[in-house]
Parts: C-alpha cells; sequence; structure tokens
C-alpha cells in the first residue's frame, strides 16, 4: 500500500469553493481502480484545515492517478485556493491496522 496523508490550509474566502471542489475530486479519485481509498476530513476548530488521507495500491497507482485531467483541472483550479507555505505531505507505511486488507509492518 502507499499511504499519503496531506494538511491543507484553505483560504478563508475559498473554503466553501475548496470543500466543492474537493469531494468531487475525492469521488473521482475513489473510482480509481488502484486507488483503495481518499478521504477527506475537516478540523473541528480550524474549518480552513482540511487533511487528505489517501491510499493506493503502490506508488505506481498514485503516479497514474496524477496523470488524469479531472487530477490536473482540480489542481491547477484550486492552487490560489490554498496556503501554499502551510502545506505539509507526508508519505507513511502501516505499523498496525485493524482492517485485513491492509497490510501492517
Amino acid at each position: 500500500m502507499y499511504l499519503i496523508f496531506n494538511r491543507i490550509k484553505v483560504r478563508d474566502e475559498h473554503l466553501n469553493e475548496f470543500l466543492d471542489g474537493v469531494k468531487i475530486h475525492a469521488n473521482h479519485s475513489n473510482n480509481e481502480s488502484g486507488c483503495v481509498r481518499y478521504e477527506v476530513l475537516q478540523d473541528i476548530s480550524d474549518p480552513q484545515m482540511i487533511f487528505l488521507y489517501e491510499v493506493f495500491e503502490d506508488e505506481t497507482a498514485f503516479k497514474l492517478h496524477q496523470t488524469h485531467d479531472y487530477y490536473k483541472e482540480w489542481m491547477e483550479k484550486s492552487k490560489l485556493w490554498r496556503h501554499s507555505e502551510e502545506r505539509i505531505r507526508h508519505v507513511l507505511d502501516y505499523i498496525y491496522s485493524p482492517e485485513k486488507e491492509y497490510k501492517a509492518k
């Protein structure tokens, strides 16, 4: 599995647009054959802080995800809606997961 955890700070004036668009983007992503799960989360105490939890079968599936037209269009459309200096991206490995389809180390 290839896991990515993104933290994105969205500009207040674009929050509603971002939330509407990221839901569509996540739906497209979840329909990809190599995508296991693509979740969007919002911080309760700071609604402008959005987290993406992305699980792909492998790095190749993730790289394929980045080639889709809807991915490129979403990234271009939303790039000015984000505080780029506050974006943090982590690639992770499972240590433990209760879900059997995930392989823990």
